[in-house]
């Protein structure tokens, strides 16, 4: 199967996985809102974050694993991967086990010096329940997940966790509705998501012969600390607001966060969709050393890449405070209506998107040590700025420290990109920014425009497919005008998946 369509595939199957992920992601936390309150859901939120913390003790070998396996896949080197896995997977197995040391000692201290809304025993056995999902996936399947994904099989750990996702919110539902104690509830989705990670090691040892092997590459893990930087900005960025907003506000501000970032993050997820797809092949791209062949890809990525996201977050950033509103309609115990922090939230996770198809071949290419200080100076920016505009603006504050941190990292491998690897003008990344917030504007227009009452569920749906029709058209227009001859080749290429499709 060529590159190409192996990356139509992986979207497909990436883009069925978020609409599962967003239609739950709407039914639970809307669920334990009205059940148990924003302050239930604040922690809930406030200890998967600080859980995710050990997410820094693997930085770096995720990125250095895909890269060394790009080159083994490449070479058709079964003996090489075996080395690869096994090494990998000794690694992941001795986070696992720190883990559960680090979660234990989190769980006794969070309650006594983070936070006291709950008292210690309630907030210590939750901390336990939680983690359990966690120690899977490390313990049993992040090193599988990352030999499919390098192999273009991402498909598979999508599809695996659609189905824990489905299964979850059913059995989470039926738990709440039950009247069972947010306890029960979590260690009914720990049980699910334990047995993913089982069965993605189960298919990946099975499907590619995968043997245990004790030979060391010396080499593999070399830019390990050069890719943790990468690994470490990424962790901030994600992180950083839940855990700033827990130590330096409330619970409830906590909750109002995660609200309007559950829209943001599951616009990210659909655009990653496309990283997740072309990625593997960029890397391949690059160990076969067709710079040529990147150049026109690139071209095409962009274009989808930031078609894409201009279309999701113009309409998310006029849209997302009504939804809000109305996805809380019933809860009283805090405002959220915060239209300043939604429109600063949706930016930033712009940015966060328009930098993917850089990021994607920097990674892909392994060059980790070269744009590492970049990393830590993102990591850094982010929250220093965080805490002090946290502690004067709350919400605000936390939200224009991402923004910050984001736009200069986006920038950094923008500009990396075109100097380093395949030699190109920045004014290419500068016209499709401006063009994409030229989008955005006229967008915006229109919407100031529509006489339409966004108060009520019928009208909000209304306004948002209309503002989604304008936003299509409007980036299909730029494109047609700006980029002809790339969206020429997009439309080429699709036909000729779909030919391919036809003839089977």
């Amino acid at each position: 199967m060529s590159r190409g369509k192996k990356a139509f595939y992986n979207t497909i199957f990436g883009f069925a996985d978020e609409i599962v992920t967003f239609i739950c992601g709407l039914i639970l936390p809307r669920l334990i809102l009205m059940y148990f309150g924003s302050s239930y859901n604040g922690i809930v939120s406030s200890v998967t974050q600080f859980i995710s913390f050990v997410a820094i003790m693997k930085a770096g070998i995720g990125g250095v694993t895909k890269a060394a396996l790009y080159k083994s896949f490449a070479k058709n080197d079964t003996e090489e991967i075996n080395v690869i896995v096994s090494q990998t997977q000794k690694f992941m197995r001795r986070i696992a086990v720190i883990f559960i040391l680090f979660a234990v000692a989190f769980a006794a201290i969070y309650p006594v010096f983070i936070n006291k809304d709950f008292d210690w025993f309630f907030s210590f056995s939750l901390i336990i329940i939680i983690s359990l999902s966690t120690f899977s996936q490390y313990y049993f399947g992040l090193t599988y997940q990352m030999v499919l994904n390098a192999n273009q099989k991402q498909g598979i750990p999508l599809f695996v966790n659609s189905i824990q996702t489905i299964l979850n919110t059913i059995i989470s539902v039926i738990l709440i509705v039950s009247g069972c104690g947010i306890h029960v509830v979590k260690l009914g989705s720990a049980f699910v998501f334990v047995l993913g990670p089982i069965l993605l090691s189960i298919y990946t040892k099975k499907k590619y012969n995968i043997k245990k092997v004790k030979t060391y590459k010396k080499d593999l893990l070399k830019q390990r600390w050069d890719a943790f930087g990468h690994e470490t900005a990424n962790f901030v960025n994600n992180n950083t607001d839940i855990i700033v907003l827990t130590i330096f506000t409330s619970l409830p501000i906590v909750s109002v966060y995660t609200v309007y970032y559950f829209v943001v993050s599951s616009l990210k997820k659909i655009v990653n969709n496309f990283v997740n797809s072309f990625g593997a092949a960029f890397g391949d791209m690059y160990a076969r050393s067709q710079f040529e062949l990147m150049q026109s890809n690139l071209r095409l990525y962009e274009m989808i890449i930031f078609s894409l996201a201009s279309v999701l977050y113009t309409v998310a950033g006029i849209m997302i405070t009504p939804f809000v509103l109305l996805y809380t309609s019933g809860v009283y115990d805090i405002n959220y209506s915060q239209p300043v922090f939604g429109v600063i939230i949706v930016l930033a996770g712009a940015f966060n998107c328009f930098r993917l198809p850089y990021e994607t071949i920097v990674k892909s290419a392994g060059h980790f040590k070269q744009t590492r200080n970049g990393s830590f100076l993102e990591a850094g920016l982010n929250i220093i700025i965080s805490i002090v505009l946290t502690i004067k603006f709350g919400l605000i504050g936390v939200a224009i420290g991402t923004l910050v941190a984001t736009v200069f990292r986006t920038f950094q491998f923008a500009i990396y990109l075109s100097t380093k690897i395949l030699k190109r003008s920045l004014w290419i990344f500068v016209q499709r920014l401006f063009l994409t917030f030229l989008t955005a504007f006229t967008t915006y227009c229109f919407y100031k425009a529509i006489p339409i009452d966004t108060t009520s569920i019928v009208g909000w749906i209304l306004m948002s497919t209309t503002l989604t029709i304008i936003s299509f058209s409007v980036t299909l227009l730029i494109n047609y005008v700006f980029y002809k001859d790339d969206f020429s080749l997009l439309l080429t290429k699709i036909r000729i998946i779909f030919k391919r499709r036809k003839k089977q």
